[in-house]
């Protein structure tokens, strides 16, 4: 069962403008890179727009992009041809109904709220790694991005929750009899803004409102303003906000055979 949420366009063009400047996907793909040396094909499975598939398909590997959405794959389509990378195919649909080539390398980044995070779901990834695969998900239950933990409490509500996270692969992995590692990776996945004017802050708080599930209002407007000149601060020259973020990496390799 999936509970697919669209992304609205603005969420996709902030997703772009964070992967490119913040540490997310970075990095993850700093720490990957040492451990897949001689690797030439990559699985992203439920890659949204694409952050380590454009990541491996830029270091030449022949790369698969899987995700229920069609939307994000249509902007992860556009991506590739604005940055003129023919490697990567892009497929549409359920995890477990599709069909993929194995690949040295399988990784899954915060998409275990369906099928993919599902026993059958994570025996297809092994299924179809010949090497090593990796799977980043929250540390934490509860989803409090950009700082947003004080927010939920003004709004006398609560957060919404990730579906899967770590200590459920793990449980999976475990019940599998799959020897695993896992490391705790600190990052920020925020995003830039272009200035600190008012249209500025209005339209990013606007975006806030639907990324953090919250119904809109002016009161809620006026608040998620107020957090986000509280909030934001100068990055390499440019106005930030910051979304930082505790996350596990969990890492499994095909056991030799003999």
């Amino acid at each position: 069962m999936n509970n697919l949420r669209v992304w609205t366009d603005e969420q996709i063009d902030y997703y772009f403008m964070g992967i490119k400047y913040s540490d997310y996907p970075r990095i993850f793909w700093e720490k990957i890179l040492k451990e897949i040396k001689g690797c030439s094909s990559l699985i992203d499975i439920g890659c949204g727009p694409g952050a380590f598939a454009l990541k491996a398909a830029q270091n030449g590997m022949v790369v698969q992009a899987v995700d229920i959405n069609k939307k994000n794959l249509d902007a992860l389509n556009n991506k590739c041809r604005e940055m003129c990378l023919e490697n990567i195919t892009i497929i549409f649909g359920n995890w477990l109904d599709i069909e993929v080539k194995n690949a040295d390398v399988c990784i899954s980044a915060y998409s275990f709220g369906g099928d993919i995070g599902t026993i059958d779901g994570i025996k297809k990834i092994l299924q179809h790694t010949d090497k090593i695969a990796f799977f980043i998900s929250p540390y934490e239950k509860i989803k409090t991005d950009f700082l947003s933990k004080d927010l939920y409490q003004k709004l006398g509500k609560t957060p919404p929750a990730f579906s899967g996270d770590y200590m459920d692969l793990l449980r999976i992995f475990s019940e599998m009899e799959q020897p695993v590692k896992f490391e705790v990776v600190e990052h920020d996945f925020g995003m830039p803004l272009e200035n600190d004017n008012e249209d500025t802050l209005e339209k990013c708080a606007l975006y806030l409102c639907e990324k953090l599930e919250l119904d809109m209002g002016l009161n809620l407007l006026e608040l998620m303003r107020e957090h986000l000149r509280n909030i934001t601060t100068m990055k390499d020259g440019m106005y930030w906000v910051p979304n930082p973020r505790k996350s596990v990496m969990i890492t499994w390799r095909r056991r030799q055979s003999g």
